[in-house]
């Protein structure tokens, strides 16, 4: 029996479009990697036209649920756990929204710093001399990427990145000296990292 990935019609089409490519995705089990029929295929498929399918496929590369290989076609990707629209359309955001995201950005790392003294892990690589933030960014990286939970790492990655590439760091002093806070994290000592997370926020 011929499978019908059409869904009831949207007030946009390109929102209609979107879905039922996913629907397709979803529905035919395809993994990252795996390539999509073309452009003519999906338009016989879905029962809509080629302008639209390309229009759908435009949206999904931008959210990242689809990547485009020049001469070789389009294929399915691995979205991140968190969208961030700002790093899609490539526009700074405003001050105000990078203090919002740098307080979520904190909230995660308290929660990958807790998380990783309950399960009694050290931080012992030797990091480079580079700025206090960049370091910082990196030593909560490591540590989430240890807990095995992609979506803790990604939040804070997708966070970071955002702020660095907006300068919002340039002007943040180091609140404290990272070899102390790397020295109470490996010696086990809860409320001194928290206290040093405490000096972030201010």
């Amino acid at each position: 029996m011929k499978k019908d990935y059409r869904i009831p019609s949207l007030p946009r089409m390109f929102e209609q479009v979107t879905r039922q490519i996913i629907q397709y995705i979803v529905s035919e089990k395809l993994e990252p990697g795996s390539k999509l029929p073309t452009e003519r295929q999906l338009s016989a498929l879905l029962q809509v036209s080629r302008s639209s399918v390309r229009e759908g496929i435009r949206v999904l590369e931008l959210l990242r649920f689809l990547e485009s290989r020049q001469g070789e076609g389009t294929f399915v990707a691995d979205p991140p756990p968190f969208f961030i629209p700002w790093l899609a359309i490539a526009q700074p955001p405003a001050e105000p929204a990078c203090d919002h995201y740098f307080e979520i950005a904190l909230m995660s790392a308290d929660h990958i710093l807790t998380l990783s003294l309950q399960q009694k892990r050290t931080y012992r690589r030797e990091l480079p001399p580079q700025p206090f933030w960049e370091n910082f960014c990196t030593v909560v990286l490591d540590l989430a990427d240890e807990l095995q939970n992609p979506y803790y790492a990604a939040l804070c990655s997708d966070i970071f990145q955002l702020l660095t590439a907006n300068d919002y760091f340039a002007d943040k002093p180091a609140p404290f000296a990272l070899d102390r806070f790397l020295e109470a994290f490996n010696r086990g000592d809860l409320a001194a990292v928290k206290a040093c997370l405490d000096l972030l926020r201010k």
